[in-house]
């Protein structure tokens, strides 16, 4: 039975594709660390559907600036095979669907492999240049991971990608009803109370992050 402390569930919205979240990686594990229990993975689907586009020139552009940014704010490590190759390869296209099924599924079925997948498919994207939205990519990341065939095989169906697009609709509703904007979001629930937590005030800094959570869960 859950005791007052620890009755709140920490609601990580973020994509698997989406450079910020990679960059707040670090506070997801840390929160992950302090309360396995009580952190939840959304996948806010950032190329989904009509939202999926082809890597183009002028992404490149875009995307080369934020990661600047990012690299700059969080620390986090961009590679050369990423910048230099994935970043100009004008085949991919941009899906978050197949990683963020397969993560939503895994966190169905075992909470700590859901966060070992994603941040195993970040540093497959963004350091070692791999296109994550191909499926041979992403099940060799489940081999590296050890996760049983089986398992990997639910994480990967057709039903796993038809349920995170439901999923990731009810995040979106989750989103507008309480204010959150963009990924990484993070919401602290306690009953029916939603904090919507500032993240980019802790890029960088994740053990400020815990500590403000911790005041929070005390007050």
């Amino acid at each position: 039975m859950m005791t007052q402390a620890t009755q709140f569930t920490l609601h990580w919205i973020i994509d698997p594709l989406c450079g910020w979240s990679y960059g707040a990686l670090p506070l997801l594990q840390a929160t992950a660390a302090a309360w396995p229990s009580q952190n939840v993975l959304h996948s806010g689907g950032l190329f989904i559907g009509y939202s999926r586009r082809r890597i183009d020139a002028d992404w490149h552009r875009h995307v080369s600036e934020h990661d600047a940014r990012i690299a700059e704010l969080t620390g986090a490590v961009f590679g050369e095979n990423y910048r230099q190759h994935l970043c100009r390869d004008q085949s991919v296209v941009l899906d978050s669907l197949p990683a963020s099924a397969a993560m939503l599924t895994l966190q169905q079925q075992d909470d700590g492999d859901a966060l070992a997948f994603l941040a195993a498919a970040q540093h497959a994207w963004y350091v070692d240049g791999k296109d994550i939205t191909q499926p041979a990519v992403l099940s060799a990341l489940a081999a590296d991971l050890a996760i049983d065939t089986g398992r990997w095989q639910q994480a990967s169906s057709d039903a796993a990608k038809k349920q995170a697009t439901q999923a990731i609709e009810q995040t979106r509703q989750l989103m507008a009803q309480h204010g959150a904007q963009g990924f990484p979001s993070l919401l602290l629930q306690r009953g029916e109370q939603f904090i919507n937590v500032p993240v980019n005030r802790f890029y960088g800094e994740p053990a400020a992050l815990v500590k403000q959570l911790r005041q929070w869960l005390s007050a």
